[in-house]
């Protein structure tokens, strides 16, 4: 009898734990209650699930308002960071090298206006994380419930980040995964999210890119001695890359809805022209999920 190798085993492993515990189409749920809370953390953090919620946002007066005019009267003049490339695909590999967008500073006002009639040799987006929305958009902090308490009770850690994002609809986000439980708020617009469960890390391969990026006349300049562990697959729509042996779980999520997306899941988004949107960054649980994560990961290495 011939033994199975250690990728057949983990491709089978990699099956059964698929069936056991990953939805084939995304849940959808009303925002949970405080009696609610305890079933939504074992339904769904536990099991590390994705789900959709609806009527979190409802009261916001970031989703009665926000719009681009709404936005541009009350930011106006105030410099916002973008980051602009040639082609919509920032921190992307494009062409075997890892690619990172020129960022600047720029009133408010003229990336609305590049928005509103897009040039065709140049992509703008606000992407800034680490906190943006606190940073660069304090005037809008009224608009939505920063303190989120639903789910902070429910994850009960920090919050650490909350993070403003607007921009074109050639603006991709690669695929990769963050160690962050994310509460991704639509409030306008819509995002397509191509979802893979971590234990799909066995179908990706990482390869160690050199690292450009794009200067104040988007040509790419080489940054000395600096490479970027990325995933090697396709950047635009991996959901179709042959070599992609993993079947992804395609969630949109639409104005007024809010996706939970567990951490480690792999994600790449795509968007409609114009949309808004505010996500929320809480630190992940380090216990057995994660070591389990790690292990997975050197062995697939």
């Amino acid at each position: 009898m011939k033994t199975a190798t250690l990728k057949e085993r983990l491709e089978g492993a990699c099956e059964l734990i698929k069936d056991l515990y990953v939805p084939c189409s995304c849940p959808v749920i009303s925002q949970p209650r405080t009696n609610e809370y305890l079933n939504f953390y074992r339904q769904f953090v536990t099991k590390s699930c994705p789900v959709k919620i609806l009527n979190c946002i409802d009261s916001w007066n970031a989703y009665k308002h926000w719009d681009m005019e709404y936005l541009s009267e009350k930011i106006g003049e105030k410099h916002v960071t973008v980051a602009i490339t040639p082609n919509g695909l920032a921190d992307a590999v494009v062409n075997g090298k890892f690619t990172l967008p020129h960022e600047t500073s720029i009133p408010f006002n003229q990336f609305i206006s590049e928005l509103k009639s897009p040039r065709t040799d140049r992509v703008m987006y606000l992407q800034k994380q680490n906190n943006s929305f606190l940073t660069e958009f304090t005037c809008l902090k009224d608009d939505i419930d920063i303190n989120i308490e639903w789910a902070r009770d429910i994850f009960a850690t920090n919050l650490d980040a909350v993070n403003f994002w607007m921009g074109d609809s050639r603006a991709v986000t690669s695929l990769h995964k963050d160690p962050y439980e994310n509460i991704y708020c639509v409030v306008r617009g819509s995002k397509t999210f191509t979802l893979y469960p971590p234990i799909d890390r066995i179908h990706f391969t990482y390869d160690n890119y050199s690292t450009w990026k794009y200067d104040s006349n988007l040509v790419l300049q080489k940054l000395k001695d600096v490479t970027t562990p990325w995933i090697n697959v396709d950047q635009g729509d991996p959901a179709n890359d042959p070599s992609c042996n993993a079947t992804p779980l395609i969630v949109t999520v639409n104005a007024g809805e809010t996706l939970y997306l567990p951490s480690y899941w792999f994600h790449h988004v795509r968007q409609s022209h114009g949309t808004i949107a505010v996500n929320f960054w809480f630190d992940m649980d380090y216990g057995p999920n994660f070591g389990i994560y790690h292990i997975l990961d050197e062995t697939v290495n």
